[in-house]
């Protein structure tokens, strides 16, 4: 396969985990928000870490003279001046589904374009007007339905093991941003651990991650802080959580590399290959006893190394050069 092939699937798959998760994010803050009943004065407080957690803030300030909602809002997703922006990352997806147009049906082709025509020209007041929920969810839908689509469609080669690659990798650091932005929103008041509305804001949160249903039928029982992250973390079965996605990530490298069990044939394979087992003797109580923030920056800092690993292995590595004898 030829790696230039192989880079756009990767980054095609993760650009568009990641408008979705940025879609995700944005509604979970907006639940938090409401469900916190803010005053004026601490609005702009509330929405900081929706810039802060996607480590975008100096851009942000660049273009924007305070943390409103609306700033916020227009940032997140339709700023084509915010590379992360659901809008910049939707239309780099599908220049790069345009560019393997001959490695994908037609009809996932299709589904990403017509989610690029039907973001093109949408501003804050289209947002407004829909009503945040509505118009968030109709963004989710629409990616949700290109992974059906793509699913049913791609054949079980190296192209869709590395789009199983940048997809589960985006999604376990985008899942560990999502419960970042939880900390920061209670971290100005921790005496509302363990409230009736902490546990609504936990409700949000999982809500976001489309985990509710699925929470109650398989933990039941209380929901708190230290059941929701154990839960989005270290849940072997749900397909979002941080170790479900790891995993995954694992098994798509494994079969590209073809590597048997425990033989790791290079970085990549090696740095997933111990972030999992990482993840196979770890439990909750170490994660909160380390801290959850900086257990975060710590996991994020390792996904990206393996980033790093991957694009050196595969898309961007030293060619061999000969010597000519003189």
């Amino acid at each position: 396969m030829l790696s230039r092939v192989a880079n756009l699937t990767y980054w095609m798959a993760r650009y568009l985990e990641r408008a979705e998760n940025s879609a995700r994010i944005l509604d979970a803050n907006t639940q938090l928000v409401l469900d916190a009943q803010l005053q004026a004065s601490d609005l702009s407080r509330a929405w900081e870490p929706m810039v802060f957690v996607s480590g975008d803030d100096k851009i942000f300030r660049e273009l924007y003279p305070a943390f409103d909602e609306a700033a916020v809002v227009d940032f997140t997703l339709f700023n084509p001046k915010n590379p992360n922006s659901v809008l910049a990352c939707v239309n780099t997806a599908r220049e790069n589904a345009r560019c393997i147009r001959d490695q994908i049906s037609g009809e996932i082709w299709e589904q990403i374009n017509r989610l690029y025509l039907d973001l093109q020209g949408k501003t804050v007041k289209d947002y407004q007007r829909i009503g945040s929920g509505q118009f968030l969810a109709d963004i989710r839908q629409s990616i949700l339905t290109f992974y059906g689509v793509a699913a049913s469609m791609l054949p079980r080669n190296e192209s869709w093991q590395f789009y199983e690659l940048g997809r589960y990798l985006e999604r376990a650091d985008n899942t560990s941003r999502l419960l970042d932005v939880k900390y920061f929103t209670l971290l100005p008041s921790v005496t509302l651990v363990g409230t009736t509305l902490d546990a609504i804001q936990w409700s949000a949160v999982l809500r976001s991650c489309s985990a509710f249903e699925a929470f109650r039928k398989n933990r039941r029982g209380q929901i708190n802080a230290e059941r929701v992250i154990d839960y989005l973390i270290l849940d072997e079965h749900f397909p979002r959580s941080i170790r479900y996605a790891i995993t995954q990530a694992e098994e798509a490298i494994r079969a590209i590399t073809r590597d048997r069990d425990h033989h790791f044939s290079n970085p990549p394979s090696r740095s997933l290959g111990r972030l999992r087992a990482d993840f196979d003797y770890t439990v909750i109580k170490d994660i909160i006893e380390f801290g959850l923030h900086e257990w975060i920056d710590k996991l994020q800092t390792t996904i990206g190394s393996i980033h790093t690993d991957i694009e050196k292995a595969f898309f961007f590595y030293d060619t061999a050069t000969a010597k000519i004898a003189g």
